[in-house]
């Protein structure tokens, strides 16, 4: 199975970050991993790599309960950035509740999946890009 070149985590929690990022290495050892407890950071990091244009294939995954931009939010300032976005990104959802976002999730249909937290290496080998 072909693995990404990069991941990018965006959660406020500092510790599931840094699971995320061991699970991630686990799994793809030669992996860039970046991680982001701020979506306005991490907006202004994809947005600059958006345009440089030279994107490798990357997955990110974003936290669903976030205090100052929910992983909604985060979506729909992330479609502002570039219409083709989905070409650009697989998109998982984390989250620790069981909640449904079956609804949520209709606005976004190129969200590849939930993903429970915390994230485990079998998680990883679902993975389709």
């Amino acid at each position: 199975m072909k693995k990404p070149g990069q991941y990018i985590i965006v959660d406020d929690d500092r510790t599931n970050n840094l699971i995320c990022e061991y699970a991630v290495k686990g799994y793809d050892p030669g992996a860039k991993v970046m991680s982001f407890t701020n979506p306005e950071a991490a907006l202004i990091h994809i947005k600059k790599e958006l345009e440089l244009e030279t994107q490798i294939s990357t997955v990110l995954f974003v936290d669903v309960n976030m205090p100052a931009m929910s992983g909604w939010e985060f979506l729909e300032e992330l479609e502002k950035l570039d219409h083709g976005i989905k070409q650009k990104f697989t998109i998982y959802i984390l989250s620790s509740s069981t909640e449904d976002f079956n609804e949520e999730r209709k606005q976004f249909p190129y969200v590849a999946d939930f993903l429970s937290k915390p994230l485990s290496k079998s998680s990883l080998e679902q993975i389709q890009l």
